[in-house]
C-alpha cells in the first residue's frame, strides 16, 4: 500500500501595509533589546543588565511575479527619485492556521532589495527591514 504525501505551503502569512504579500518565501527577524551592562567604580562585575534600545530587523525573500511591479508596485518602496519621501511600511505576520499574530511592527523602513534568478529559473527578490516598535503575540493580547 502506498502512502500519499501531502505538501503545503508555509503556516504562517506576512502582510505588509495591510496587504497580503502572497509571493513571500521566507522571513527572518531578530528583536534585539540592547542590554547594556552597568558597571559600578572600580568593580569587575556588573551590577546589571538591563535593556536600553529595543530594535527589530529583519529580510523578507519571495518571488518576483512579471507585471506586478516589483517591490515598487508593492507599495513597499517609493521610486529612486522619491527616495527621501519614502513612507514607513507596516509589517504583520500571523500564523495562518490560528490567526495568531506572531510579530507586529506598524512602523518600519525598507533597506536594502537584492534580485537573484538563475538561467530558467525562478527570479527572487528579498529586502530587508528595520522597524521601531515591534510587537509579539502577548503585546497585543490587552
Amino acid at each position: 500500500m502506498s502512502k500519499s504525501i501531502v505538501l503545503r505551503g508555509a503556516d504562517i502569512k506576512l502582510y505588509i501595509n495591510g496587504k497580503l504579500y502572497k509571493e513571500v518565501q521566507q522571513i527572518s527577524y531578530t528583536i534585539n533589546k540592547g542590554k547594556t551592562a552597568i558597571y559600578g567604580i572600580d568593580q569587575v562585575f556588573p551590577q546589571e543588565i538591563p535593556p536600553t534600545k529595543v530594535s527589530v530587523k529583519g529580510s523578507v525573500t519571495g518571488i518576483r511575479i512579471r507585471y506586478s511591479g516589483g517591490l515598487q508596485g508593492r507599495g513597499i518602496t517609493a521610486l529612486i527619485k522619491d527616495v527621501l519621501n519614502e513612507p514607513y511600511i507596516s509589517l504583520r505576520i500571523t500564523d495562518r492556521s490560528t490567526g495568531e499574530d506572531i510579530l507586529y511592527v506598524p512602523s518600519t523602513t525598507y533597506d536594502d532589495e537584492s534580485f537573484n534568478v538563475v538561467a530558467k529559473g525562478i527570479a527572487r527578490v528579498s529586502f530587508k527591514f528595520e522597524g521601531l516598535v515591534p510587537f509579539n503575540p502577548l503585546d497585543r493580547s490587552n
